[in-house]
């Protein structure tokens, strides 16, 4: 199953704000067929009471997501904004993190969640791999950084 898509890949994103990100993403999303109607509206919500921005090794980054009932089929995108955007940290209520890299995750079921959050784990301990992801020149470089997502 194809999880990552060049379509779903956004460069020197004009965003703002965490719910602009979101959005973007949700768009795309809908778009091209990943999610139902309301899915951004939901990540939004789910965001409020559940912030996902990550401290990375160097390079904060953030995965909103949100539940399974608003999916078609499993994706994964990538923002990258022009300038870092605030996220709250996972787990708390006030730790704000600069984001430099947005990848929002589309699950089927909790089970893929918890396994593509370690497959993000790893990327987010490798500074160097971050690195490479924010300051890509093409989707195609994007792609092939995170082609560890796609492996089961």
């Amino acid at each position: 199953m194809k999880l990552l898509n060049k379509d779903l890949i956004i460069m020197n994103a004009d965003v703002f704000s965490a719910e602009q990100g979101i959005r973007l993403a949700a768009d795309l999303f809908l778009k091209y067929g990943y999610v139902k109607e309301g899915y951004g509206d939901a990540v939004v919500e789910r965001e409020k009471n559940y912030p996902t921005g990550l401290p990375g090794k160097g390079i904060n980054i953030a995965i909103p997501h949100t539940n399974n009932k608003l999916v078609n089929k499993p994706g994964i995108a990538v923002i990258i904004p022009k300038k870092p955007i605030k996220f709250t940290m996972m787990g708390t209520d006030d730790e704000i993190l600069d984001c430099e890299i947005i990848i929002p995750l589309v699950v089927f079921d909790s089970h893929m969640q918890i396994n593509m959050l370690k497959k993000m784990m790893k990327i987010i301990q490798n500074g160097e791999l971050l690195k490479m992801i924010r300051d890509s020149k093409s989707k195609e470089e994007i792609l092939a950084c995170l082609i560890s997502l796609e492996e089961n």
